[in-house]
């Protein structure tokens, strides 16, 4: 009797596996589709982006473009796949993935819980970032980011050409994005900044007169012009002021034991590119053209703290600073 209560158990549990796995699959055994705006649906749209990497792959999951008249990074990125290529024999294979976009703040969130939907974050250092995160501490555009030039309204060239200190560009607005580390090293400068939430938007900002200039990096605006040459905004670059605050931007990976092997392998090929002269060519054709055409080395040349930089800066290793004012 027991043997028998036994078998029609087992039979019972084996009947009830197959309707539950029949409801998983639905009834041609395939998933079933996710509802509409579920975060099931979300997911599955979000891995649709870029295939799986195999198992073994040193996997690089970056953040994607915040539109496709974004080009602020395609350097960036392709100094870290030629880091990663160097360090093949020795690391194996990788893949460099896109994420969704997100923010400076979701992205250094995601990096800091290690949740996998990013791993590696381009961005500037802070100390907030030093203690929470793994920097491989190259400042990945030789600190010409650190340069920057105002877009302005043509209207606005006499007032900005005018201006001999720091002071005197006090008195001018500046457009920043919101959430941006530059924000609050102007305004810890004493500068009045006006933020906006989109990264296009600010180009419209700038247009319809909502501060006097949107300050961009050196090695930005060139792009940001050139593929909205379409649009009406009227924007101009101010030829004759470069503003110079610190802000080495380093690429940041998760404190876990992935996080600092992901790490150690950009650090190792970046490192060996810089050794053989093979940095210096990526970084001469991608911004070397920058440097000549906004003339920065005879730009009249105002200087800002950042009280936010870390004391490990990599200040005594000239190999990775650019100073337009030194340039042939």
């Amino acid at each position: 009797m027991r043997e028998q209560r036994a078998v029609s158990i087992l039979l019972a549990s084996v009947l009830a596996l197959v309707v539950l796995a029949r409801l998983e699959l639905g009834t041609d055994g395939a998933p079933p589709a996710p509802r509409r705006g579920s975060r099931a649906a979300a997911s599955l749209s979000a891995q649709a982006t870029a295939p799986a990497p195999a198992p073994g792959v040193m996997t690089y999951v970056y953040n994607a473009p915040e539109s496709p008249l974004d080009r602020r990074y395609d350097y960036h990125w392709e100094i870290l796949r030629q880091a990663l290529e160097r360090t093949r024999p020795k690391w194996g294979p990788y893949a460099l993935v896109p994420s969704a976009p997100m923010s400076e703040k979701r992205q250094t969130s995601e990096l800091s819980a290690a949740t996998g939907r990013i791993s590696v974050m381009y961005l500037g250092t802070t100390p907030s970032l030093e203690h929470t995160l793994v920097p491989v501490r190259i400042p990945v555009d030789k600190n010409l980011g650190s340069y920057s030039v105002f877009l302005v309204r043509k209207g606005a060239l006499p007032r900005f050409a005018a201006v001999e200190t720091l002071d005197e560009l006090r008195r001018l607005t500046v457009g920043l994005g919101l959430g941006w580390l530059d924000v609050d090293i102007l305004r810890a400068n004493r500068f009045n900044v006006v933020t906006g939430s989109s990264y296009d938007g600010l180009f419209r900002m700038a247009a319809n007169g909502r501060f006097d200039g949107f300050l961009r990096a050196a090695v930005e605006v060139l792009g940001e012009l050139e593929v909205r040459r379409a649009e009406p905004l009227e924007l101009v670059i101010e030829p004759t002021l470069l503003l110079y605050y610190p802000l080495p931007m380093y690429f940041w990976f998760s404190s876990t034991e992935a996080g600092r092997l992901l790490a150690a392998r950009a650090r190792e090929g970046m490192l060996a590119m810089i050794e053989d002269g093979s940095y210096d060519r990526v970084f001469q054709a991608y911004q070397g053209y920058k440097i000549e055409r906004l003339e920065l080395k005879s730009r009249r040349l105002l200087r800002l703290p950042n009280p936010y930089l870390a004391p490990e800066t990599p200040f005594d290793d000239p190999r990775l600073w650019f100073d337009p004012m030194k340039a042939p």
